[in-house]
């Protein structure tokens, strides 16, 4: 079986989606590698200074498809590459007002892990998702069939381990936690995504 695989945490997403056996001498792989905050000469094959042999050498065997215009912010940019849509467009809600910058994709998207699969691919996503935090609204409920990573902001690692984090202040203020789940279960809770899980969860990952 074939891997077809997407790529973001820390600022990455990996995604990864697989082709039926039967079917894989006719469908590439794909790798669609998510990172926050990159900018256009920060890697090598744009002339960076930083050497990255690695995306190098993704970049010249692979497709590059350089003319996208990223939103300023990362949950709208993963909200258009995941729909196809203005990123704005998934704030939107009936009969009301749009929805917070971070609220993500809404729940009748029809997202790029549908479409493949229904184009018969097997999907996943491994690391940072940020597009839906609540039942629902996980990666395992918008068409991936697998998924390991963290559902908010990599910013979140550094409360556990900050004196100035209030317990109880708010809601919404909770530790994050690295998550699990497979398409049609509760994705689980695993543990606390800290300042030493941050380090570590990439290599975990790749």
């Amino acid at each position: 079986m074939k891997i077809i695989c997407l790529l973001p945490i820390l600022g990455f997403a990996l995604t990864s989606l697989s082709v039926a056996a039967e079917r894989s001498s006719r469908r590439p792989n794909i790798v669609i590698i998510v990172a926050d905050d990159l900018g256009w000469g920060d890697v090598g094959y744009h002339g960076g200074d930083i050497a990255t042999p690695n995306l190098d050498r993704l970049a010249k065997e692979g497709v590059r498809l350089e003319n996208w215009h990223v939103c300023p912010l990362c949950s709208p940019t993963r909200a258009d590459l995941m729909t196809g849509r203005y990123g704005i467009r998934t704030r939107l809600q009936e009969d009301g007002p749009p929805r917070g910058i971070w609220y993500g994709i809404t729940r009748y998207e029809y997202t790029l892990a549908e479409m493949l699969t229904d184009a018969g691919y097997a999907t996943g996503i491994f690391g940072k998702w940020h597009l839906g935090d609540t039942e629902g609204r996980f990666p395992t409920d918008q068409g991936f069939d697998e998924w390991y990573g963290i559902p908010r902001s990599s910013d979140r690692a550094f409360w556990p381990n900050s004196d100035l984090f209030v317990e109880n202040v708010h809601p919404g203020a909770v530790f994050a936690r690295v998550m699990s789940g497979k398409r049609g279960q509760k994705p689980k809770e695993l543990e606390v995504y800290d300042r030493a899980k941050r380090t570590t969860i990439d290599r975990e990952i790749t």
